[in-house]
């Protein structure tokens, strides 16, 4: 009698996702590794315009968050600097893809012309350490290799990414010499790294329960990370707004240093919260299409900060 043959297992629906994203990006990156710059960054733009036209990946959210932001702009205004934010951000990745050596030659062209770099040596001679907080403008990834090109012994607190995409990125920030920890799991490593003399670097713009605050963004409340503030707080150091905007071809960096001292009525992680929040709107306001629009931002926050 026959044996009856055994079922292959299912491999997960997940697993071939995965495989086929991680397939997809391994030829992208090797084409445009292997690609002249301009070539480079300009099928960057083009997969953004396909990004945006053709498959829609998520326009209907951009366009959605840009109106709300900006209440005043007319829908042609949207639906233009919502192709510029797909153009940019294609652009953006399409450099990262390059590899490490394409990212020493761009990093050659930022220019520091409000004195970042000096602030922060200043502040790690002098009160052992500063915050550096930074939100999804411009390229977030490159600001912090751009520092540590500088000279800046910079550690950067990150969410975990999994896949072939988390995979690359691990990858890229080792081979540029910066230190990082897992958001997860870095509460107490990055009070060691303040108090050892370095810079910690977070981005903190994204939507966020633990440890947040409903904080008015852009004209509606948005829960938001008190992370920064606490720590700035905790190790008593000095905190920072920064990013990296594109200018032309180059990338210029953008500063201004938050005042952590105690006002008003509300607990102080609130109030410092709110003040670099007021920053990244006005950075954005000057550039909005270099925005990371993508990201479901706004929830619903009701008066008592719980979900609506």
């Amino acid at each position: 009698m026959d044996r009856p043959r055994r079922k292959a297992r299912a491999r997960p629906r997940g697993a071939f996702v995965d495989g086929g994203v991680g397939a997809i990006a391994a030829g992208l990156h090797l084409a445009l590794r292997a690609a002249p710059e301009p070539v480079a960054l300009a099928a960057g733009r083009a997969l953004g315009r396909l990004s945006c036209g053709p498959f829609r990946v998520r326009r209907r959210v951009v366009e959605r968050q840009l109106a709300a932001s900006f209440p005043g702009a007319p829908p042609r205004w949207v639906r233009n600097t919502a192709r510029a934010c797909y153009r940019h951000f294609g652009q953006e990745v399409a450099l990262l893809m390059g590899g490490p050596p394409r990212i020493e030659r761009t990093l050659s062209r930022v220019v520091d012309e409000s004195g970042l770099g000096p602030r922060l040596r200043t502040a790690a001679a002098q009160r052992g350490g500063a915050v550096v907080v930074s939100g999804h403008l411009g390229n977030w990834e490159l600001g912090g290799a751009a520092m540590r090109a500088s000279g800046i012994h910079i550690t950067a607190v990150v969410q975990s990414q999994r896949g072939a995409f988390g995979r690359r990125l691990r990858n890229m920030r080792s081979a540029l010499g910066l230190e990082v920890l897992y958001r997860e799991t870095a509460a107490r490593g990055a009070l060691d790294a303040l108090r050892s003399g370095r810079i910690l670097a977070l981005v903190a713009d994204q939507h966020a329960r633990r440890g947040s605050a409903p904080i008015e963004f852009l004209g509606r409340p948005a829960w938001t990370s008190l992370g920064p503030a606490r720590l700035c707080l905790a190790a008593e150091v000095p905190l920072f707004f920064a990013a990296l905007v594109r200018d032309g071809s180059a990338y210029r960096i953008v500063h201004e240093e938050i005042d952590c001292r105690p006002t008003g009525a509300s607990p102080a992680p609130v109030e410092i919260t709110k003040r670099w929040v007021r920053v990244l709107e006005r950075q954005i306001e000057l550039r909005p299409e270099q925005y990371f629009w993508f990201h479901r931002r706004w929830k619903q926050v009701t008066e008592n900060g719980a979900d609506a």
